[in-house]
């Protein structure tokens, strides 16, 4: 089936798109209608990057893509995979970047995209810790000043998040509208859950925490953690960490969760290993060369 049978997507699909996931993904990936038409009212994504199959009157199929240094592509579409797949490889020919798509290991499109020519490239796990008395929030090393979000700090939040994640392959460098609408506009956030850890004048570090991860209520999520090059191997991230464990718990949540790339080469995985995290699924990603 072609690619040019998807439409826009609208606010009236956001009921049908997120039983699409639930039905692709389950439990991996949490999403309700909410959570669609926030992605929808989002200005950074552009109309023509969100698309429904839609056949005899009902949604059978969803994708949105990101184009930058490759088409990442994002899809709920059981028995209609390959028509996504088109599109996105058509972008990515446009575009003269390769296409990246992701989903659990073991799902059933490790074997739709292998036999169109993609190839494993590398993974990213969940990780969770649950609670059953209150978490230890350590003071943070010498030297430095915890304090929640402010208005006033959204440059300097936004400068520090791109210098402690420079380099990485999975990250993009966030703009100030990208800042606006992928963190401030985000479902769930609150300036009470986001910790900053000054020296003096300096943003060194922050954890970005959110009361739950997507329609999931269950489980406070960690968008976020970072500390600057220059501030690294004091011991400021582990702090953080358990301070935003702390202000979770607070919150009522007795269960945290959060994304690495297992490839992450600040260390990241380990720290979260020894804080008493433990991986509970594995997201592959997969690219091909069009």
């Amino acid at each position: 089936m072609s690619s040019s049978r998807l439409r826009p997507a609208t606010d009236a699909d956001a009921e049908q798109v997120a039983a699409l996931f639930m039905a692709a993904y389950g439990n991996w990936r949490p999403t309700d209608a909410e959570e669609i038409r926030t992605w929808l009212a989002n200005s950074e994504i552009p109309e023509e990057n969100v698309r429904v199959l839609e056949l005899d009157g009902r949604v059978v199929g969803y994708g949105d893509i990101w184009v930058e240094d490759d088409v990442q592509l994002d899809m709920a579409a059981p028995g209609h995979w390959d028509v996504f797949l088109d599109w996105a490889e058509e972008r990515g020919r446009e575009a003269g970047v390769r296409v990246r798509a992701y989903f659990p290991k073991g799902h059933e499109l490790e074997q739709v995209v292998e036999a169109r020519g993609y190839r494993y490239w590398r993974s990213a796990f969940t990780m969770r810790i649950d609670f059953d008395e209150p978490p230890d929030a350590p003071p943070l090393p010498d030297g430095f000043e915890l304090r929640t979000y402010r208005e006033q700090d959204a440059e300097a939040l936004r400068h520090a998040l791109n210098d402690s994640f420079a380099g990485l392959p999975f990250w993009r460098p966030v703009s100030p509208s990208n800042f606006r609408e992928f963190y401030l506009r985000e479902r769930g956030f609150d300036p009470k859950l986001w910790l900053l850890a000054w020296d003096g004048s300096e943003l060194a570090g922050y954890i970005l925490a959110w009361p739950s991860h997507g329609s999931d209520d269950t489980s406070g999520w960690i968008g976020n953690l970072g500390v600057r090059p220059q501030w690294r191997g004091r011991g400021l991230g582990g702090a953080l960490l358990r301070n935003g464990f702390r202000v979770l718990y607070e919150r009522g949540q007795r269960r945290v969760g959060l994304g690495v790339d297992a490839e992450n080469p600040t260390g990241a995985l380990g720290l979260y290993e020894r804080a008493g995290m433990r991986r509970v699924s594995r997201q592959d990603n997969w690219v091909k060369d069009v």
